[in-house]
């Protein structure tokens, strides 16, 4: 059983998954002192990664964009991760969260910006984490914008985790909602420590307890 929690930061081109897993490494860094047990919190961007090692089927030229190679992907991440058997505390940050296990994840944190002029200008005109232009035109900007307006990736998230509560949507639509955002799954950490904790003592109770 993994000592920390692993979490998706997922959501469309353009919500902020990247500055949020970011700063949420950050004030796990910062706050971890003031809490019982550092919380070593890890960013997995599965962006880097793809591109790092050349993780792609193909070009889609309508779209725009790489077709990644799954089965590639999956099998270096499921090494990195240590498919559950490790410590944990991963924060994969991808805009696709529905081909990871459901084993692998504990949180799945959708971000939603729902103000369609402003998620339209961070698609035509703003940098991406790489400090790219993301310059989207044409099909690509039509269906990344759909996507945002009808939930997609917040719809795909909960069919692959459909418990109760392993998957939110959080408003990224101003600069405060990040800090606001970090806050709230820095707390659902230190709760998720603390419950593994008190669990694993009571199974170790409970191995113990008996001739």
């Amino acid at each position: 059983m993994r000592k920390f929690p692993n979490i998706i930061i997922t959501g469309t081109p353009g919500v902020g998954k990247t500055t949020t897993a970011t700063q949420l490494i950050e004030l796990a860094e910062t706050e971890s002192a003031s809490f019982s047990e550092k919380i070593p919190l890890k960013h997995l961007s599965i962006n880097k990664i793809a591109k790092q090692h050349n993780f792609y089927e193909s070009y889609d030229s309508e779209l725009q964009t790489h077709v990644i190679d799954e089965e590639k992907l999956l099998d270096h991440i499921e090494d990195v991760i240590a498919d559950g058997a490790g410590d944990g505390g991963w924060v994969i940050d991808w805009h696709v969260c529905d081909v990871f296990p459901e084993r692998w994840v504990d949180l799945v944190v959708v971000l939603r910006c729902e103000d369609t002029q402003v998620f339209y200008e961070r698609l035509t005109t703003s940098k991406n984490a790489d400090g790219e232009s993301r310059g989207y035109e044409g099909k690509k900007l039509e269906e990344n914008v759909d996507a945002e307006i009808f939930g997609t990736v917040a719809e795909e998230a909960r069919e692959a985790w459909p418990e109760q509560g392993q998957v939110v949507e959080l408003k990224s639509v101003q600069a405060e909602d990040v800090e606001e955002n970090c806050e709230r799954i820095w707390e659902w950490c230190k709760q998720w420590v603390k419950n593994n904790a008190e669990k694993q003592s009571g199974e170790e109770e409970g191995d113990g307890g008996g001739d």
